[in-house]
């Protein structure tokens, strides 16, 4: 089985207001979207790691096959603590690997995830990444057999540094998927997608 990790923790500072509640379309937060796009693709168990805005979060997903892990350390620990709670989340369950995805990708196509996992069932590498346009995006597929060198990751360290460390174990799925790429951080970020899927 291959899981999905939605990183989901941030406190959102340059939106100016908790993100993951959003309005999307089809009456979806950005979040309930989102799980739902890795519900579609194939991902499970589906797992969202949260912080501060944790109830609202939760609430936003009521209903949906989902799985929670809390961050407690989402104010000072980045995405790293929270890839890292989620991993320990999953280690007890028979999870061959997992989709690591920022939980703000809400243009990304479900298909995307399906084609990722189809890859690792193929040709079983230690890392599925999408590309577009020459731009590694998320989410990034980590085989069972890399979470213990993640949970070994210093704290200043992020994922980013990790598939440096591993670029030559990665494999490149190029994808026509712009969404691999487009996460939401400001105000005009979530206007111009919001413009985009009018």
């Amino acid at each position: 089985m291959i899981a999905a990790v939605i990183l989901a923790a941030g406190r959102s500072i340059r939106m100016g207001r908790s993100k993951l509640e959003l309005p999307w379309k089809n009456g979806q937060s950005i979040i309930s979207h989102v799980v739902e796009v890795f519900l579609e693709g194939g991902a499970s168990p589906v797992l969202v790691v949260t912080g501060e805005t944790r109830v609202a979060i939760e609430a936003s997903l009521i209903g949906m096959e989902v799985d929670y892990a809390y961050n407690p350390d989402y104010a000072t620990g980045g995405m790293l603590s929270s890839l890292k709670v989620g991993l320990r989340a999953l280690e007890t369950r028979r999870i061959e690997g997992a989709l690591v995805s920022p939980a703000d990708l809400p243009m990304l196509l479900p298909t995307t995830v399906q084609r990722l996992i189809q890859v690792w069932e193929d040709e079983s590498p230690s890392i599925v990444a999408p590309s577009y346009e020459e731009r590694r995006g998320h989410p990034v597929l980590i085989s069972r057999k890399e979470w213990k060198a993640i949970q070994k990751l210093r704290d200043d360290q992020t994922l980013r540094d990790f598939l440096r460390q591993r670029e030559g174990e990665i494999s490149y799925l190029v994808v026509d998927d712009p969404g691999v790429l487009y996460d939401l951080d400001t105000p005009e970020d979530y206007r111009s997608a919001m413009d985009l899927n009018a």
